[in-house]
């Protein structure tokens, strides 16, 4: 009779205890991408592309997801049902004409570099932007000339033209400055700043800037920023474009 142990006598082999250590790295990774995602702020995305030809709405368009030829036919409010999902580039111009559909290369480069900066784009790239057209790029940057830059986007509303709507749909859009760029200017007191120094508020020239002045010579001082509605040539739309940027140090 063998020796050999029969299967039922046979030594077993004990479990493997689970990788707690493992499922205990996987778990981390999975919540710290889970805080990320919802700490993260969500950036814009897209490009602008030009469409033209036979659609309702043509011009600038700005395409987030896919760029794709149908997407561009599509925000242009064109019929894109039969269109193929062909990929284009940021800038380029979707030509559509009773024949078919054919893209250009981009024939402004600017196009391509979003978001577009207030303080140093030139008027072919805000006429890039949708909603801007050369009118309004012009006076952006006479603005911009006049009145010095941009500290927020918000205050493109100072401009002729630019209202709430067009704000929001500029949003994404563009931007102003950099980091490190020098903080706006400090207030200039009405009671106390020479001419040469109150040019620097927006709408203020050198012969509006001398009349502040012997106003004040010949009135006394100004009580509030408001007061300066006694000079000729100053009114409430003048003295709103002051704020953040005015002030009146309190009279003797």
């Amino acid at each position: 009779m063998s020796d050999r142990p029969s299967f039922a006598t046979r030594p077993r082999t004990p479990p493997r205890p689970p990788p707690y250590g493992a499922i205990a790295v996987v778990l981390l990774i999975g919540a710290v991408l889970m805080v990320r995602a919802w700490f993260e702020p969500e950036v814009p995305v897209g490009a602008l592309v030009t469409v033209v030809g036979v659609v309702p709405r043509p011009g600038v368009h700005h395409l987030v997801g896919p760029l794709t030829v149908r997407a561009a036919v599509e925000a242009a409010g064109g019929a894109a049902v039969a269109l193929p999902d062909t990929l284009i580039f940021p800038g380029d111009e979707v030509v559509v004409t009773t024949d078919g559909v054919h893209v250009a290369p981009a024939g402004d480069p600017l196009l391509v570099g979003l978001p577009v900066d207030l303080n140093t784009a030139g008027t072919a790239a805000l006429e890039a932007l949708p909603g801007v057209g050369p009118a309004l790029a012009a006076r952006i940057v006479e603005d911009r000339s006049a009145n010095g830059p941009f500290y927020r986007v918000e205050e493109l509303d100072r401009v002729s033209g630019v209202g709430d709507a067009l704000l929001r749909d500029l949003g994404p859009l563009i931007t102003v400055g950099h980091p490190g760029d020098p903080p706006p200017p400090a207030p200039i007191d009405l009671n106390t700043a020479s001419v040469d120094v109150l040019v620097a508020l927006p709408g203020v020239g050198p012969t509006l800037a001398a009349r502040i002045v012997e106003d004040r010579a010949r009135r006394g001082p100004f009580r509030t920023v408001h007061d300066a509605d006694r000079v000729k040539g100053i009114g409430p739309a003048t003295i709103e474009r002051w704020a953040g940027r005015a002030v009146v140090s309190a009279p003797n």
